[in-house]
C-alpha cells in the first residue's frame, strides 16, 4: 500500500468542502474515468484530489502518476496543488509537449542517435518562405500549419480538409498547402523539429518500439488529463500511446468550455469518451 487508508485523518481532511457530486467524483474506483464539470465547478480541484485520495488509499503510486494540461502555467498550478495536498512523493506534472520531448530525449540518448535541433518559433523559417512584398503575415500561415499539424493533416491533405472545415484561411487553401509542404521539407533539409514534432515523434518511438512503450508505461501507470475539451488529435494520438491497453486514465473537461477549435482543439474526445472507452465512467461534478 502507498497510502493511509480510507479511514484515515489525511482522508477525512483532503474530503473536506466537497459537494455530493465532486466527492462521487474523487472517489469512485472507475476505469478509465471522464469527469464532466462545468464552468467554475472546480475540474482541477476535483481532479488534484482524486488523484490525492487514490494516492493516500493506496490505489495509486504518486511516483508513476502523470498529471497532463496545455500550458506551462497550467502545469505550475497542478504541481503547485499537488504539493499542497500532503503526499510523501509529488506526481509527475506537465505538459504533453515536455513529458514528450523528456521521453525523446532519454530515446535519442539510448539509441546514439543525434538529438535533432529544436525550433521554438515557426516565424523565422515560415517568412523566408513567404514571397517579397506579399501580403500573407507569418502569423497567419503558422497558425495554419499549427492547426493542420494538430488535426493529423499532412500538407497533400491540407486543401481539402480546410475546404470540408469551411476554414477561414489567410490566402488561397493550395497556396497554404504548398507553404505548408515548403515548410515541411525545409525543416527536413535544416534537420530540425518544430514543437509538434515532438509530439508526433514521441507517439511513433511508444507506437514502433515496444521495449521505449514498456519503459515509459511502467513509468507513468496512471494518466490523469485537465481540461480534456482542449485536446487535439495529435495529443490524444500520443495520450492513447502512453495508455497502452490499459485503463487507468483520468480527464477532466466541460464541453462548453472548448474554445480552441480554431487552433485545432476537438471537444469530440470528451464527448466521445464513452464510445471510446465503453467500459468508462462518465460522472458530472
Amino acid at each position: 500500500m502507498f497510502g493511509d487508508g480510507d479511514g484515515s485523518p489525511e482522508v477525512s481532511r483532503l474530503l473536506e468542502g466537497l459537494d455530493p457530486a465532486q466527492l462521487a467524483a474523487v472517489t469512485t474506483p472507475a476505469q478509465p474515468l471522464c469527469i464532466l464539470a462545468g464552468a467554475g465547478s472546480g475540474k482541477t480541484r476535483v481532479l488534484t484530489r482524486r488523484i490525492a485520495h487514490r494516492a493516500l488509499t493506496g490505489t495509486l503510486d504518486p511516483r508513476r502518476a502523470l498529471a497532463l494540461t496545455f500550458s506551462r502555467r497550467a502545469a505550475g498550478e497542478l504541481r503547485q496543488r499537488l504539493g499542497s495536498l500532503g503526499l510523501r512523493d509529488t506526481p509527475t506534472a506537465g505538459t504533453f509537449h515536455a513529458i514528450a520531448y523528456a521521453q525523446l530525449r532519454s530515446y535519442w540518448e539510448a539509441a546514439g542517435t543525434r538529438e535533432p535541433a529544436l525550433l521554438d518559433r515557426k516565424g523565422r523559417m515560415v517568412a523566408r518562405l513567404l514571397p517579397a512584398g506579399g501580403k500573407l503575415r507569418v502569423g497567419d500561415v503558422a497558425t495554419e500549419i499549427e492547426w493542420a499539424k494538430a488535426r493529423l493533416i499532412a500538407p497533400d491533405d491540407y486543401e481539402a480538409a480546410a475546404v470540408a472545415e469551411r476554414r477561414v484561411v489567410p490566402a488561397d487553401p493550395a497556396t497554404i498547402a504548398d507553404l505548408y509542404r515548403r515548410y515541411e521539407d525545409e525543416k527536413r533539409h535544416r534537420g530540425v523539429v518544430d514543437f509538434d514534432d515532438l509530439l508526433a515523434r514521441a507517439a511513433d518511438a511508444l507506437e514502433r518500439d515496444a521495449s521505449f512503450a514498456a519503459a515509459q508505461r511502467w513509468r507513468f501507470q496512471h494518466l490523469f488529463v485537465d481540461e480534456y475539451q482542449d485536446v487535439n488529435a495529435l495529443q490524444h494520438r500520443l495520450l492513447r500511446a502512453w495508455l497502452g491497453d490499459r485503463t487507468d486514465l483520468c480527464v477532466v473537461g466541460d464541453p462548453n468550455q472548448a474554445i480552441y477549435r480554431w487552433n485545432g482543439a476537438d471537444a469530440s474526445f470528451l464527448s466521445g469518451f464513452p464510445e471510446e472507452f465503453p467500459d468508462g465512467e462518465v460522472p458530472r461534478s
